[in-house]
């Protein structure tokens, strides 16, 4: 049996009673209704799928006045009408209120039937169809959920990676612990109020929200290629690594030794008698000269500017010998040891000052290997191009101010800020804001930062974002 409502509207009691058992004997739920009053209250009630309406009807709605009604109530009816004055400009009329087919009466219970065929067969169509774009959409909103719970995750995974790679960094400089995210955080808020900047060089500059976590991510990793260099360069505070110093050290006591040994065996030969307390006697004449000559050696390892007649008094270390228990003679300080200390600045020789400066070239080869999504696809670049500087002077490319992307001098200020003020490095003292600010403008002056981007740091509070995350200035060397 076929479960679709069917209504017949028609005022002749006899005819619609004749239609309604003619439908009911081929299987069909039918009801009649003898205005077009009584229909709307029935359609009220429940859903029609066909309704079979008279045209004209005494007294009331004509058959077109109801299917207008019944759209209005339940757009999925479909109406077909019944005329015995049948005209081209009648059907029109049907056809623009909705109407779906129209016969003409008389008419014969097999014309009926084939009318209700067609229709109910494009009433069910209509309802497969809103069926499956239901099942459709359902799949869709499930698809599209899923797609963005896997970009959700994909997005979290990664970030997790960026954070373990900054773990990974700061476990291998723990001096440097927090510098990657400050200045992620730095620089991320100066290109927001660059956004915010109208007029001068910066006006017209404005950074996408996809621009700002690219940002973010480049100056978090900007810093990475650090895990490809020697530990003992990375970390290393003083021009001699410790294990040199206490050589050395340990070399001029065995000098101070021999010397004394020395004397008491040449006043043996000369047959003097062994004075007790001889040997003490011998070593404090010597103490003198070895601490003058130790404290020399440790005012040079420092990482500071050598003073002039500091590098003058460097001559007396060159010539000091000891004997090595298995090459007789030899030099205290190796050839190695005094170009070490003869550094002019820093810690560092041109060598491990190269290595330094490698981690900038081994940052972009390592982020390189991961296939950055369009809106990222700047990352590598930025990082690569942050300790380049306007006047050529940087590194490891040497680049010039237009060829440095604008993200990277951001970053260049936030790095260079950061590494001043941050705490104590091994090679370094911390330095206050104020003397902070003033290196930062001298750099500009010289030709290094860019000074409009400077500007918009100072006036726009930047650097203040970080200061509760230092340490107090009292503490300040």
């Amino acid at each position: 049996m076929d479960t679709h409502n069917i209504l017949i509207v028609d005022d002749e009691s006899d005819f619609r009673t004749l239609l309604v058992e003619a439908l009911e004997s081929m299987g069909y739920l039918c009801e009649g209704a003898e205005t077009a009053e009584a229909a709307l209250e029935l359609v009220d009630r429940k859903h029609f799928a066909i309704i079979f309406t008279d045209l004209n009807m005494p007294g009331g709605m004509s058959g077109l006045d109801l299917m207008k009604r019944v759209k209005e109530r339940d757009e999925k009816t479909l109406c077909i009408l019944m005329t015995g004055y049948a005209s081209l400009e009648t059907a029109l009329q049907a056809m623009k209120l909705g109407a779906y087919d129209y016969i003409q009466k008389p008419f014969k219970l097999a014309e009926l039937e084939a009318s209700l065929v067609r229709t109910l067969n494009y009433y069910k169509a209509l309802r497969d169809n809103e069926r499956y774009q239901a099942e459709l959409e359902a799949r869709v909103q499930e698809r599209t959920r899923e797609v963005v719970k896997l970009k959700d995750d994909i997005e979290n995974l990664f970030e997790g990676f960026v954070h373990a790679s900054v773990f990974a960094i700061e476990a291998r400089d723990p001096s440097t612990k927090g510098h990657s995210k400050r200045v992620a955080k730095l620089t991320v808020a100066l290109a927001e109020a660059v956004n915010a900047t109208e007029g001068g060089a910066y006006g017209p500059v404005r950074f996408t929200l996809d621009q700002l976590k690219e940002l973010e991510y480049a100056s978090l990793l900007h810093d990475f290629g650090k895990v490809g260099v020697r530990e003992q360069v990375l970390t290393k505070a003083r021009k001699l690594e410790p294990e040199r110093l206490e050589r050395i050290l340990q070399r001029l006591h065995q000098r101070d030794l021999e010397g004394v040994a020395a004397r008491i065996l040449e006043a043996w030969r000369r047959g003097e008698p062994f004075e007790e307390g001889a040997f003490d006697v011998l070593m404090a004449s010597r103490k003198e000269e070895t601490r003058r000559l130790m404290d020399l050696i440790l005012r040079c390892n420092e990482p500071k500017v050598l003073p002039q007649e500091v590098k003058e008094a460097m001559g007396d270390l060159e010539d000091l010998a000891f004997t090595h228990f298995q090459s007789g003679r030899a030099r205290i300080l190796e050839p190695e040891d005094i170009a070490a200390l003869r550094i002019p600045k820093g810690s560092l020789s041109e060598d491990e000052r190269r290595e330094i400066n490698s981690h900038v070239t081994k940052t972009w080869q390592f982020l390189q290997q991961i296939p950055w999504t369009g809106p990222l696809a700047d990352l590598p670049e930025i990082a690569y191009t942050h300790h380049e500087r306007l006047n050529g002077m940087g590194y490891p490319r040497g680049l010039k101010a237009p060829q440095i992307p604008v993200q990277a001098k951001l970053m260049a200020i936030c790095d260079v800020y950061d590494a001043l003020v941050a705490a104590d490095r091994p090679y370094k003292a911390a330095v206050t804001i104020p003397k902070s600010l003033e290196i930062l403008e001298a750099e500009t002056q010289a030709g290094l930062l860019d000074a409009d981007a400077l500007r918009i740091f100072l006036d726009g509070g930047v650097y203040l974002l970080t200061k509760d995350e230092l340490k107090p200035e009292a503490e300040y060397r």
